[in-house]
């Protein structure tokens, strides 16, 4: 399962938490778990990119 669909998930969870009124904590913690899922995305994307960008200059 990539990062986009674990975010997808996550997001979908917390969703159905908050609407069963569930405990602050544990939506607490599962907005941080997505908030974690989102982070890797966004590193993992960017260094992709700037891996990208160094090959294209070094032509």
């Amino acid at each position: 399962m990539g990062k986009v669909d674990k975010i997808e998930v996550a997001r979908n969870i917390l969703y159905n938490a908050a609407r069963m009124n569930m405990n602050k904590e544990i939506i607490l913690k599962i907005s941080q778990k997505i908030d974690q899922y989102i982070v890797e995305h966004f590193n993992k994307n960017r260094s992709q990119k700037d891996i990208l960008g160094k090959e294209q200059i070094g032509k």
